[in-house]
């Protein structure tokens, strides 16, 4: 539910890689588009939107004061108060969310399927399984797919959309004969177009950094937790320095007033939850004790991974399960600025503006390390032993210039080599962008709705 559009670099640089109309300039008016932004204190600022199909708010009447706190604690280490829709994000600010004036999801379900429905041009069918895209004479002529158990079939009279996300939208392709032909030939799919499908997979990776605060400070606990808000209540973007004339932040902070569950449960067969590395989770405790523990956790995030992993078909059956190989820390790099994260956590605790809280970092040691907990051998090990997902894969049906062969479609989102077909999901960014990626996948949905209707009205599909 976070909302943030990224910086504008981001865009800036899809542009200069040769996708023209991707700048920050273009994209704007279609993040404008979707917004109804409802927070006071952007009502009437030109980067901002009233009347659009997504709510956005920066739930002010129920932000803790902690949060505020935080933000107060990056402008004290010389950063900027930012707004981080703005473009321009490297500071500290509050995290908008897409929730509306009632506490609900303004999800794209809400907001844009919902009050279609009943549009005749408009047919939803929900537990549908995409098989195959038929392709005869390198035009698309249908898509097939499995209903409740049973085949179905649906004709393509102008072009078919995928919308399957970074790691289903290269799986329906390459099933379809689109995709690497070595890799396809060795499953015995022909390939209809040799594309670079499925490669260039990135994803934002994070750790969580918990803390024990002093009893009665502003902070929220588990089980008095009002979920009207997402919990993320303020972010940081920062540049760590590691890299020289950067346009963007290479570092995020997501701030929650609570001491987070780590994201496995104690009765996982996770081997995080082995008896040594409770401790780092917070799960050394009851889980009724856990649940009243006051703190902070502060997620540092990794915004531009050096390290680039793929997706492959498993095999030609389309119900497997694609092999997702992300190939986190890879490079050394990667590990290097996610500890300059956790270095930063640790100056926000000691500033005048957080001291009241107290704040106690749960131990980084790792057991049996015989490094110092603050040393960079310590932390580049913890790094690579607790950093998870954010969940936000892209880059797999990369968008680039003509000459680009890293590229699966072209910037108006076709597929390449192949007439009728494009994809339009987190899969088409060139590279991560500095940031969470529901708000920035939104866009993309409108942008391309914009790129098929031009197209239908110039007959070129």
């Amino acid at each position: 539910m976070v909302f943030t559009r990224c910086a504008a670099a981001d865009y800036d640089s899809f542009a200069k890689l040769g996708c023209d109309g991707w700048s920050w300039q273009d994209v704007l008016p279609y993040f404008l588009k979707m917004e109804n932004n409802i927070s006071p204190k952007f009502a009437n600022s030109p980067l901002h939107k009233v009347g659009g199909p997504l709510t956005v708010s920066n739930h002010e009447s129920c932000c803790t004061q902690a949060a505020k706190d935080f933000v107060q604690a990056g402008v004290e280490l010389g950063y900027k108060e930012v707004d981080v829709m703005s473009g321009q994000i490297i500071g500290f600010g509050d995290f908008p969310c897409s929730v509306d004036r009632f506490g609900r999801r303004s999800s794209t379900a809400r907001c844009y399927i919902h009050p279609a429905q009943t549009r005749r041009n408009l047919t939803v069918l929900c537990d549908s399984h995409v098989t195959k895209i038929d392709i005869k004479d390198k035009r698309v002529i249908g898509v097939r797919y499995l209903r409740n158990g049973k085949e179905n079939y649906a004709n393509v009279n102008k072009e078919a959309v995928v919308c399957g996300g970074a790691v289903n939208s290269p799986q329906i392709l390459m099933l379809s004969g689109i995709g690497p032909k070595a890799h396809l030939g060795e499953l015995g799919i022909a390939c209809i177009a040799d594309l670079p499908v499925g490669k260039n997979l990135q994803d934002h990776s994070a750790i969580q950094i918990k803390a024990k605060v002093r009893p009665g400070t502003d902070v929220l606990t588990l089980d008095k937790i009002a979920f009207q808000h997402n919990v993320i209540e303020a972010t940081a973007f920062v540049q760590t320095g590691l890299e020289t004339d950067i346009p963007w932040p290479d570092m995020q902070l997501h701030f929650t007033p609570v001491f987070e569950p780590f994201g496995v449960g104690v009765t996982s067969i996770h081997e995080l939850n082995s008896p040594e590395m409770l401790p780092y989770l917070g799960y050394d405790i009851t889980d009724e004790e856990r649940m009243k523990i006051e703190g902070i956790t502060i997620f540092p995030t990794l915004l531009h991974p050096r390290s680039v992993g793929e997706i492959r078909l498993r095999s030609s059956a389309p119900l497997d399960d694609p092999i997702i190989d992300y190939q986190y820390y890879s490079d050394p790099h990667d590990a290097k600025v996610m500890v300059e994260g956790i270095r930063l956590v640790k100056r926000v605790f000691e500033t005048n503006s957080m001291a009241k809280y107290e704040a106690r970092i749960l131990d980084l040691k790792l057991p049996g390390s015989k490094h110092d907990a603050w040393s960079q051998e310590n932390l580049e090990e913890f790094v690579r032993h607790f950093a998870w997902t954010l969940y936000h894969p892209i880059g797999t049906c990369k968008m680039g210039a003509a000459n680009d062969q890293t590229a699966v479609l072209d910037p108006q989102l076709r597929v390449r080599g192949v007439k009728g077909l494009r994809v339009v999901d987190a899969s088409i960014m060139p590279h991560l962008v500095s940031g969470n990626t529901n708000c920035p996948s939104i866009m993309i949905g409108e942008r391309g709705a914009d790129l098929i209707k031009r197209d239908h009205k110039n007959a070129k599909l």
